[in-house]
């Protein structure tokens, strides 16, 4: 469950206030000290989700312009690229390897990276791709891993379904797992895919457990 902290919310509000300014030294210190003061996982769900998800209220309701929006995905990029060497994620040696992508034309790639954060802080060893990936890249690449785990993301149904050939095709070679708004149980069916649940916590276990079964 995602949960917003009184004191988080007085901090994000300055980001915020930053963030409408495009004043990058305060945004960049108000989330140094909302993320440095937390463990992997607390930082992803209260406060990069949370932000997040209100990210794109406010693009919805056309308060936040295109320049906003790069400026805050950017900026949260910049400090989950830098939980990726922090010692905080675990020791990966020996885990599953899982390999993360969004398909051609998703280009909506971070809370991805935060699943695929968290899933290195369960032990797996990830191998993220990010955003718009061409399928045969993506198969490419599994294979050269020897992944245990291949896992989609999109915010688009139609981005799933449009490369449905090949991700099925991937997943008579390696489980894959489809993620994000435009995953659904159909979807995942349809892909002979696994459909993971919303919540990344959650996700992680659902995951796991699939692997081990």
């Amino acid at each position: 469950m995602i949960r917003v902290t009184e004191e988080s919310r007085a901090s994000t509000d300055r980001l915020w206030a930053a963030v409408e300014t495009f004043d990058g030294e305060v945004a960049d210190d108000t989330l140094a000290g909302l993320l440095w003061e937390r463990d992997l996982s607390e930082a992803i769900m209260q406060v990069v989700l949370p932000f997040l998800a209100e990210l794109g209220d406010r693009w919805e309701e056309g308060r936040l312009s295109v320049a906003h929006e790069h400026f805050v995905s950017n900026l949260l990029r910049r400090w989950l690229w830098a939980y990726t060497g922090s010692p905080r994620s675990g020791d990966t040696t020996g885990g599953p390897v899982v390999l993360l992508a969004c398909p051609p034309g998703e280009r909506h790639d971070l809370v991805l990276l935060c699943f695929s954060l968290l899933l290195g802080e369960d032990g797996a060893r990830t191998r993220f791709l990010g955003a718009d990936t061409p399928m045969p890249a993506i198969v490419a690449a599994a294979r050269a891993s020897n992944a245990d785990a291949v896992v989609i993301a999109a915010t688009r149904d139609t981005a799933l379904t449009a490369e449905a050939a090949a991700i099925s095709r991937l997943a008579v070679e390696h489980p894959v797992f489809v993620a994000g708004r435009g995953a659904t149980q159909g979807v995942a069916e349809q892909l002979r895919a696994h459909h993971l649940p919303h919540d990344p916590v959650a996700a992680v276990h659902f995951l796991r457990t699939v692997l081990e079964s």
